[in-house]
């Protein structure tokens, strides 16, 4: 039986949401990193049989793992932003992924969003993932915002795998662009485990700066 890349060709969304830098290689080259680099932190030899909730989803990883052939379990995407969303559910003919919006309040990205509660995404009948995941999201998020999406992000998944912008030498939390606030939103190491701590993680790991593997710092923790 032909896969579903065979029978309907690749996918190219319309978007790029990634930094100058990213962008100019292609969407497949850096997912793939992000893909890889987050499963050898998890422990995992790949995403065959895995459950994934990717929060903040973009385009890139949905394309990456449909166009590659990357074997998975399922693959659920959820974003703010519902443009890319639409694009997906109409354009991605594959059981193994599924695609949400959810119209979260962020000053910066959608301002006129609305205001959930921590079951948000149970309440959109997502959990029992393997892990969770966010590229970039925390790096856009004032310290309630972000206390709140790993309040959300608790009860749906075993373990979570996200990357932020970490500054030891800040008191916590700052904006590093006051001009254009949550553009960089940077923690302290100690801020963010707080914050995890609070919302009912461990945290098992963290990763400097990869450079190499197009992502900020990176934390692997695990629901208490």
């Amino acid at each position: 039986m032909p896969s579903a890349l065979e029978t309907y060709g690749p996918i190219s969304p319309p978007f790029d949401f990634n930094h100058t830098n990213v962008s100019q290689f292609s969407p497949e080259v850096t997912g793939r990193l992000l893909l890889k680099s987050m499963c050898a932190r998890l422990g995992w030899p790949s995403t065959s049989g895995k459950r994934v909730l990717d929060f903040g989803c973009g385009v890139r990883l949905a394309r990456t793992i449909f166009n590659l052939e990357i074997d998975i379990g399922l693959y659920v995407g959820v974003d703010t932003n519902n443009a890319p969303i639409a694009w997906l559910k109409e354009n991605l003919s594959d059981p193994r992924f599924r695609f949400e919006h959810l119209d979260m309040h962020n000053a910066l990205y959608n301002p006129d969003g609305r205001t959930f509660g921590p079951n948000a995404l149970r309440d959109m009948d997502l959990g029992t993932f393997d892990a969770a995941c966010m590229f970039s999201v925390i790096t856009h998020q004032e310290p309630d915002d972000a206390e709140l999406i790993f309040s959300m992000l608790r009860p749906c998944a075993a373990r979570l795998y996200f990357t932020a912008l970490i500054d030891d030498s800040v008191d916590g939390y700052v904006e590093k662009d006051p001009e254009r606030p949550l553009l960089l939103s940077a923690y302290s190491t100690a801020r963010i485990i707080q914050l995890l701590s609070r919302t009912g993680w461990r945290v098992d790991n963290m990763f400097p700066v990869s450079l190499h593997l197009f992502q900020q710092a990176a934390f692997v923790a695990t629901a208490q």
